[in-house]
């Protein structure tokens, strides 16, 4: 069970981890973009692969994508993609809502694992399970839900994509001063060493009887 507490100690550590990403701000902002962006379209199971090859193609972070991918799981796929679909059915209309959460719902079901089976071949059966549920929607449900989808990964890209790259440059300049604060304590210890060496031109400590 997640608490309160956990929460916050799970977003310390992916925000440690994104500031210390390999790349530039620009390239690890730009994986954050393009992990909301491709983690809001109803591609599910080939998400991550279909981000690796974007941020390759575009020079970005191909790991922290991870982290707003992974926002859409088999426990928040029904209300995010039901509210894609809001949005898209706003703008082009289509079927009722209630027929693509039954959709949705059959979808994060996944298969019985056939015994003798490899992970592999599990994760192969799930994916063309889910695409072969939304290909079962029809182009009057699949048109709104990835207008909707368009429409909100790219609302979510565009302010994370500046969010991180803000937060990213604050991180790595607050390690940089740390660091430097640190090597001016040391030199200033090792200088107060020196000159207490220096002072003292020796004899005895004791004094004569």
């Amino acid at each position: 069970m997640f608490t309160s507490r956990r929460w916050r100690y799970l977003m310390r550590r992916a925000l440690r981890a994104l500031g210390r990403a390999t790349g530039t701000a620009h390239q690890i902002a730009l994986g954050v973009a393009i992990g909301f962006f491709i983690g809001w379209l109803p591609i599910v199971g080939i998400q991550m692969a279909v981000a690796v090859i974007v941020c390759t193609i575009v020079r970005a972070n191909k790991v922290v994508p991870i982290f707003p991918i992974w926002l859409t799981n088999p426990v928040t796929i029904v209300p995010i993609y039901s509210f894609n679909y809001w949005i898209g059915w706003l703008l082009v209309g289509g079927p009722p809502l209630t027929d693509l959460a039954s959709i949705l719902r059959r979808m994060i079901t996944p298969p019985d694992a056939v015994e003798g089976m490899n992970r592999i071949e599990v994760w192969w059966e799930a994916v063309v399970h889910s695409f072969s549920e939304l290909l079962s929607m029809g182009w009057e449900m699949q048109v709104p839900l990835w207008i909707g989808c368009i429409l909100v990964g790219t609302c979510l890209a565009v302010p994370s994509y500046y969010i991180s790259y803000r937060f990213v440059e604050s991180f790595r300049n607050a390690v940089i001063k740390k660091r430097r604060l640190r090597q001016d304590r040391r030199r200033r210890a090792a200088a107060v060493d020196v000159s207490l060496d220096g002072g003292y031109t020796g004899g005895d400590w004791t004094q004569d009887n």
